[in-house]
């Protein structure tokens, strides 16, 4: 009598489906939390410095000015610099992009620290900075009319430089926080931390200053007006300007008839006493240091730190619309991110590029049909294992990358590299040549035929799920574009957990299919036809190649191209000894000889392949940037079509979408020059486009206006149709 399987597995179903139903209930209780109110941003770390964003309130106020502050918390024996670093370094800087009526000041810089550092080999150098931590606030105002009710995202890119005695380190953060308005403001969890880090601020003063130079003496004199300062030992002076004291020299102070006078060093090349002079006193008392903003211009007298800017100070700010909550995925925040991903992962299962591994797990389970059920669902964990091995192994390279302040990061950009699309080619031709019934490659790829209980049968599937991630990154899924934008300024945990979410929503429908066997009644039972099916599928890996074969058409030199598919040849060859010579239908000693053999020469396959993977075609000089600002210049609208040969998405978009006769046709009645951006080598200008975009990767779609006030409009990712490209015209019409 034949046991039910589903009552021999009823407690590993049980605990499997109580999994699935916790995960489900943390996503549907915590996914609608992420639109309310966040005081402060994700932290973002770069190298040894955190970045993040804090707002002095939960919920805004329409009229009324509000505090954020960039927080940098720094690693030991590194720091950050002021708004006048010393002689090297550089200011710590905040671009912002704000919602239509905001405001924004310029960003703020607490008194500072000053270094000596010595770099060694006679080179000392004196600087101004901070170190462990720092708060730089900026004040902002909303518009009068902001409706109550309307979320809000304040984001922006901050960029700092890190030093400590041995180096010096870019760093970089793009940082965002969610706020509502309401018809109060609400203080946040932060606003004790941003109230403090104002109170560090230099005061303006209208203290009187004089400069002058006196032979090699720089003597600066500030008529406090008798205030209330400590002893002349807790008195310094930190100049707004270099080049003026020999920083390295400590300076003579005297106070009397509330006159501070302080006798510098001169710097060696100054020639006169400045014009303008400006800088901070600072004070040290029981309370802290305590600065004072000095100027030789009239009345002396500096801006105060929470001044609202009039709309002319906004020339800090780009023209990008920043997305809002609405926009972002899920309302944003992590787990709207993680679920973007999740999602954005299942669909990848229909992009084009995943189309053969597909047709692979399609004979995988006719293979299995009939099978223990247990054995089923084992062959699809293990294929979402090599999945989510994959991702991880993706994931460490862009840390790494990333860590080593690499700007080559991004989705799919390893395919801008020769030796890895050759690398895909060669697996591509063997897996092919395999299905044909040139050599036996056997169940470890396709996962057809055999015991699918021994280890070349789960080795085939965790293989299996390994090629769909290579396959898989050439394509873009709708939702996954602003998931992997968000995972790559991340943490390196927050953006495992986003590569995590993204293969476990790839592998989703292979679980569907295992938990659930009567879906695959559809499939005819396992016969002779199978033999037919696997020689067929091996079309669409030769296919891959072709595509393949452009993209290194872009990448190469004409005879890089020729010797890169003689490599491929070559492997070929390998294939085709190894199964003519090396198959178990022969001696043992020509079995030996024809696995010799067949390794020789494919060794010298892959020496051809890494030496025509170096003959690279001519890298281009232009600037994206500087082609849109001409055309711009020009009154005329852009749309730029940021595209890859490896990017099959962007192909699709090409052949259904942009360059129909509809679309292009409408560009040339709007008078809309048409511009394309090929990312298939590296290319920093289009790199930077995709960034101040939130993008890790093509396709990206921008249409420009001529007036070069407005922003550019993002059409939606993924697959286009005409009628969003038409859409878009009408929009800035």
């Amino acid at each position: 009598m034949t046991q039910n399987p589903f009552s021999r597995s009823t407690s590993f179903h049980k605990t499997l489906f109580e999994a699935l139903a916790f995960a489900i209930l943390i996503l549907t209780t915590a996914i609608p939390s992420v639109s309310v109110a966040q005081s402060k941003s994700l932290t973002v770390r770069d190298k040894n410095v955190e970045a993040q964003l804090v707002s002095s309130v939960n919920s805004i106020q329409p009229g009324e000015p509000f505090t954020v502050a960039l927080k940098l918390k720094i690693d030991p024996t590194w720091h950050t610099y002021w708004k006048n670093p010393g002689e090297t370094g550089k200011p710590t800087e905040l671009k912002l992009n704000l919602p239509e009526g905001f405001t924004a000041g310029e960003l703020q810089y607490p008194v500072p620290k000053r270094f000596v550092v010595d770099f060694g080999y006679d080179i000392v150098e004196a600087g101004f900075g901070y170190i462990t931590e720092v708060l730089h606030p900026i004040t902002i105002t909303p518009p009068a009319d902001l409706a109550v009710g309307t979320p809000v995202a304040i984001s922006g890119t901050a960029e700092w430089l890190m030093c400590d005695p041995n180096t010096c380190i870019p760093g970089k953060a793009a940082l965002t926080i969610n706020l509502n308005v309401s018809e109060t403001a609400s203080p946040s969890s932060a606003a004790g931390e941003v109230e403090a880090a104002v109170s560090k601020i230099p005061e303006p003063t209208d203290w009187k200053t004089e400069i002058a130079l006196e032979g090699e003496e720089v003597i600066v004199t500030v008529d406090t007006g008798n205030a209330d300062l400590p002893a002349v030992e807790k008195i310094h002076l930190y100049p707004n300007e270099n080049f003026i004291f020999d920083q390295l020299s400590v300076p003579e102070i005297s106070n009397a008839d509330g006159k501070l006078t302080f006798t510098f060093k001169k710097y060696e090349k100054l020639e006169s006493a400045p014009e303008n002079f400006s800088g901070i006193v600072i004070a040290e008392t029981d309370s802290g240091k305590q600065g004072f903003n000095i100027s030789t211009s009239a009345g002396g007298a500096s801006a105060a730190p929470t001044t609202p800017a009039t709309p002319a100070a906004t020339e800090t700010t780009d023209t990008t619309q920043p997305a809002t909550p609405e926009e972002l995925p899920f309302g944003g925040g992590l787990f709207g991110f993680l679920l973007a991903a999740f999602l954005g992962g299942i669909i990848l299962n229909i992009m084009p590029c995943v189309f053969p591994v597909i047709s692979l797990k399609v004979m995988s389970f006719v293979g299995q049909s009939g099978e223990d059920r247990k054995k089923v669902l084992a062959h699809s964990l293990t294929f979402a294992l090599g999945i989510l091995v994959f991702f991880w192994i993706l994931t460490i390279m862009l840390i790494v990358l990333r860590s080593a302040g690499s700007d080559d990061i991004g989705w799919g950009v390893q395919l801008r590299q020769p030796g890895f699309v050759i690398g895909l080619i060669f697996v591509m031709v063997l897996v092919a040549l395999s299905l044909f019934g040139v050599f036996e490659l056997g169940a470890s790829m396709t996962t057809v035929g055999g015991d699918l209980a021994n280890k070349s049968g789960y080795a085939g599937s965790f293989w299996s799920g390994a090629l769909a991630v290579l396959l898989a990154t050439p394509c873009t899924a709708p939702l996954m574009a602003p998931a992997i934008g968000f995972a790559l300024v991340q943490p390196a945990g927050i953006m495992f957990l986003v590569f995590t979410a993204l293969g476990l929503g790839l592998a989703a429908p292979y679980f569907i299919f295992a938990i659930f066997p009567k879906l695959l009644d559809v499939i005819p039972p396992p016969g002779a036809w199978m033999d037919t099916f696997k020689q067929f599928m091996g079309f669409p890996m030769l296919a891959v190649v072709v595509w393949l074969s452009g993209v290194l058409s872009k990448q190469l030199s004409v005879g890089g191209l020729q010797w890169a598919l003689a490599s491929v040849l070559i492997a070929a060859i390998a294939a085709w000894i190894f199964g003519r010579f090396a198959g178990f239908n022969q001696p043992a000693s020509k079995r030996t000889k024809g696995k010799i053999a067949a390794a020789l020469v494919f060794a010298l396959s892959l020496y051809v392949a890494y030496d025509a993977s170096q003959k690279r075609a001519p890298a281009s000089t232009t600037d994206i940037r500087d082609v849109i600002a001409a055309h711009r210049a020009e009154g005329k609208d852009v749309f730029v079509d940021f595209t890859a040969e490896w990017c099959l998405t962007c192909k699709v978009n090409e052949r259904v979408a942009i360059k129909t006769d509809e679309v292009q046709n409408a560009f040339e009645e709007n008078n809309i020059e048409f511009v394309i951006g090929d990312w298939t080598n590296k290319d920093p200008s289009i790199a930077a486009v995709l960034e101040e975009h939130g993008r890790a990767g093509v396709p990206l779609y921008l249409l420009y206006p001529a007036d070069q006030s407005k922003p550019a409009v993002m059409l939606k990712e993924g697959i286009l149709t005409p009628g969003d490209i038409l859409e878009a015209i009408e929009s800035i019409k």
